[in-house]
């Protein structure tokens, strides 16, 4: 009944995310510096507000207001309104900054940030372009591109544009990262794990590789998967993510006892974690045969996801398992109604009612 799709390696979301992230301060390459004393006046105002970002913003407005063709004042209230999830208007600003100022790598950046964020991919490899192209050495921009034609599984442009920051800055832990992921998805896991392992070598505390690293090894049955979610949780011990991954590790390999312990834990950090209770109602319910204490973490998972039909499913099980079979009809085709495509539990269902008969 366990849901194996967790073992799977992580697919190619996770690069939306890397554009969304961390631009504010890479995106200063080749900014104004003027912009630092503008920060320094706006976070003073902030002092006297309970939200930094609008301040800035209205800092950054007045400004504008007042010197209508201050490139820097857009570009900075554009990435704040990124930061504020506001992309419309941040699109705007940002346009206008390179129209204002066209020579500045990091404007460019920027706007590419925005444009990939609004689904403007060919506009968003324009801006990359020509922010490498101002600024060849813009490893923040090459990457970026690199990620964008990862996204697009362009995989030969994205290994050499990650090459050539790499030529660079042979140092920057995020290219081989990008690397492993690209062999991940290419299913050349030898490469994928070696790439991995040098990201870590040049920056220990890369939480997203140790979690891909322990998903490589996991898949393999081998159990050094636990050693780097092990660092994973040294790094992001609040993280729930990498006490799940070691759970499953357990789980498959029949270690249920650490398993029940892993998860435990995880619901220490996120007590509203579903698939936690949901794998530790499935340990119960088929390896301890506590119907009672699996029924609890089956219910737990409902709570937190009502149409979470796994959980019905298993909940129907249950009662099966205890010859409760009024009760195992209505959990089965509760199951079925919140997801028609799970045969399971139409045919679970007509078993249990044939044994009512």
């Amino acid at each position: 009944m366990i849901d194996r799709s967790r073992f799977t390696i992580h697919n190619l979301q996770f690069t939306i995310a890397f554009l969304a992230l961390g631009f504010l301060a890479s995106s200063c390459h080749n900014g104004n510096v003027k912009s630092n004393q503008q920060l320094q006046a706006a976070d003073s105002l902030s002092k006297k507000h309970g939200d930094t970002i609008p301040v800035r913003i209205d800092y950054y407005t007045g400004v504008i207001t007042a010197h209508p063709n201050d490139a820097s004042a857009y570009w900075n209230r554009g990435k704040l309104e990124m930061l504020s999830k506001r992309l419309a208007p941040a699109l705007s600003d940002l346009t206008k900054a390179v129209l204002l100022d066209s020579t500045k790598s990091g404007y460019y950046y920027s706007l590419a940030d925005i444009e990939f964020l609004t689904g403007h991919t060919h506009e968003a490899r324009d801006a990359f372009v020509t922010s490498i192209r101002l600024d060849p050495k813009n490893t923040d921009a090459i990457l970026k591109l690199a990620e964008l034609y990862m996204y697009v599984e362009k995989y030969t442009e994205s290994i050499g544009l990650i090459n050539q920051a790499l030529k660079v800055n042979p140092y920057i832990a995020r290219g081989y990262f990008l690397k492993g992921m690209i062999y991940i998805q290419t299913k050349d896991t030898n490469k994928a794990i070696s790439s991995m392992q040098t990201a870590v070598e040049q920056d220990p505390n890369y939480y997203d590789a140790f979690i891909e690293l322990g998903l490589l090894f996991a898949n393999r049955g081998n159990p050094i998967a636990l050693s780097y979610y092990d660092n994973a949780q040294k790094v992001e011990p609040q993280n729930p993510e990498s006490y799940y991954d070691k759970g499953m590790f357990y789980q498959f390999g029949g270690d249920y006892d650490n398993a029940i312990k892993a998860y435990q834990e995880l619901l220490l950090v996120d007590s509203t974690y579903k698939d936690a209770y949901y794998n530790l109602g499935v340990i119960y319910d088929e390896q301890k045969t506590d119907y009672t204490t699996s029924l609890t973490n089956f219910n737990k998972a409902i709570q937190y996801d009502t149409t979470y039909f796994m959980a019905y499913y298993g909940k129907a099980n249950c009662y099966e398992m205890m010859k409760q079979y009024d009760k195992a009809m209505v959990y089965y085709a509760h199951a079925y109604r919140i997801n028609p495509k799970f045969k399971e539990a139409e045919e679970a269902y007509q078993r249990v009612k044939s044994k009512t008969h």
